[in-house]
């Protein structure tokens, strides 16, 4: 039997940043028939700066190297299935900006730069339609190894998920699965500054942003299907 995936998404150099947030605000800008899942107290919402170093279907290559920033939340399904809903994509890559219908990702007008400093830091520079400066995150990975998390941690509530949750046409309600192995996380030193969350109008962080960093991983994602199918 082919080992080959109808989707396979290659990722390096992650950088998660998540804020807490109230979750009966968040509620109020989910699609109704989708939880904002709380953990520690809050829900949250999670920019996820990384280089996705190859897109392939099937085998085949689909796109060449790009930065790319995601937003999403934690959430429950009608049938308390957990998984992940996206508020918002960015991308270097047009070609991927302009398939995100395909993929329910909801790929934003704006732009993602990225710059190396002498082996310091990073520094990732979101910005909207508008130019204004949503985010920017300069983080230095640690030198020590990555592991996976424990179970039921704070770090396996943010990163071991295997569902997406979309809104289809005509109000459709979707899941897609995405496989994967146990996400690597390592040690970082990350400084966030900017209004990505008022820019996309979100609620208001409740308190300071967590960041975790991985090296990588590789997803295997599957079409979405109406929930029912699930």
């Amino acid at each position: 039997m082919s080992s080959r995936k109808p989707l396979t998404v290659s990722v390096e150099d992650v950088c998660f940043c998540h804020w807490p947030v109230d979750p009966d605000a968040l509620n109020r800008a989910l699609p109704a028939w989708l939880t904002a899942e709380a953990a520690a107290g809050d829900a949250w919402v999670t920019a996820i700066h990384h280089t996705v170093t190859g897109v392939s279907s099937f085998g085949i290559d689909l796109s060449d190297p790009a930065e790319s920033v995601t937003v999403r939340t934690y959430v429950s399904g009608p049938d308390g299935q957990r998984g992940l809903y996206f508020f918002a994509a960015f991308t270097t890559d047009t070609l991927a900006s302009a398939a995100g219908p395909l993929l329910r990702l909801p790929y934003r007008d704006g732009r993602v730069a990225r710059r190396d400093g002498d082996t310091e830091y990073r520094t990732e520079r979101t910005l909207d339609v508008a130019n204004r400066r949503a985010l920017t995150v300069r983080y230095t990975p640690g030198d020590g190894p990555a592991t996976t998390a424990p179970a039921d941690s704070l770090p396996s509530f943010f990163v071991e998920r295997f569902r997406v949750f979309a809104t289809g046409p005509l109000g459709t309600k979707l899941v897609a699965g995405v496989g994967h192995e146990p996400w690597p996380l390592g040690a970082v030193e990350a400084a966030v500054d900017g209004d990505l969350l008022r820019v996309l109008d979100l609620p208001e962080p409740v308190g300071e942003p967590l960041v975790h960093y991985s090296p990588g991983n590789d997803m295997s994602v599957a079409p979405p299907v109406p929930l029912w199918l699930d």
